[in-house]
């Protein structure tokens, strides 16, 4: 195993502070009483968590190293991809201009789409965005499950915010060679989130690898908690194929038994942990 026996990496998760269900203080407490040791805060588009996640870090005296780390939305041949910037400096200002524009697009979109439900004839009342750090689709669709409109967190987005749905919204986010430039600018290793999660086929998922790496992409999360035994192997021959690091992650939201911080989070043989690259406090 590239992991060792001593180190549990979990590079992708995310807390309230976009669409997580936890505090950040009480997602570093979780992940240390998994077993994890090097955690990611990746939330959507946003490092406003971080700071309280070092803070419980501290103050609980938690053997876990946290790792400053954002996922940016990004748009690619009309699908929209999720870049994880790990390692990043949070405050560097070519990161924080772009992540400013993205927050005022998420909470443009989301004011959007509600109109648009609205005008359906679906009067839900979801938090308004104002109330939000990060307004996201998963905040819409879990007020329409629990006020009744839809049976599921699923049928949300089939009927009403999946795109081509009645209130989706088409959004500009930012081009790919843009966020890794600027994950790059802060200092940080970029690294495509969820291959298999674009439904693309073999073909177009390797076109988007082979354009992200030559755009600076360092790496793709090869191991998920959620996955199969071949899927993760096929990501890691990719990988190994296109001469990118592979990184582990759980893209935990909040507690469910099928996934959890640090789970099943173990990467096959032969391929180059995305941590192999960083400074040796960290790794």
């Amino acid at each position: 195993m590239n992991q060792a026996s001593k180190h549990l990496y979990d590079l992708h998760c995310h807390s309230h502070f976009s669409d997580g269900e936890l505090a950040p203080a009480d997602l570093v407490q979780r992940a240390a009483a998994h077993g994890v040791t090097h955690l990611a805060l990746t939330d959507h588009d946003t490092v406003a968590g971080l700071e309280q996640a070092a803070e419980a870090i501290a103050a609980h005296e938690l053997e876990l190293e946290l790792i400053s780390g954002v996922e940016i939305t990004c748009r690619w041949q009309g699908f929209e991809i999720h870049l994880v910037g790990l390692q990043v400096d949070a405050e560097h200002p070519a990161l924080l201009d772009l992540l400013q524009r993205q927050q005022q697009l998420r909470h443009q979109r989301y004011q959007t789409m509600l109109e648009k439900l609205h005008k359906a004839g679906i009067d839900v009342t979801p938090p308004m965005a104002a109330e939000l750090t990060m307004p996201t689709r998963k905040h819409l669709a879990e007020a329409l499950v629990e006020q009744g409109w839809v049976k599921d967190f699923e049928s949300a987005f089939q009927r009403y915010l999946g795109k081509g749905q009645q209130a989706y919204v088409a959004t500009d986010w930012s081009d790919l060679e843009s966020a890794i430039a600027a994950v790059h600018a802060a200092g940080g290793k970029a690294v495509l989130a969820h291959p298999h999660a674009y439904q693309l086929s073999n073909k177009w998922l390797r076109k988007l690898l082979q354009e992200a790496k030559n755009y600076g992409l360092d790496g793709l999360e090869v191991a998920i908690s959620q996955q199969s035994p071949g899927q993760r192997l096929a990501l890691a021959t990719m990988a190994k194929e296109l001469g990118l690091a592979a990184s582990a992650g759980s893209d935990f939201h909040g507690p469910r038994p099928w996934r959890e911080l640090g789970k099943n989070l173990c990467l096959p043989p032969d391929t180059v942990p995305i941590w192999s690259q960083w400074s040796p406090s960290t790794v």
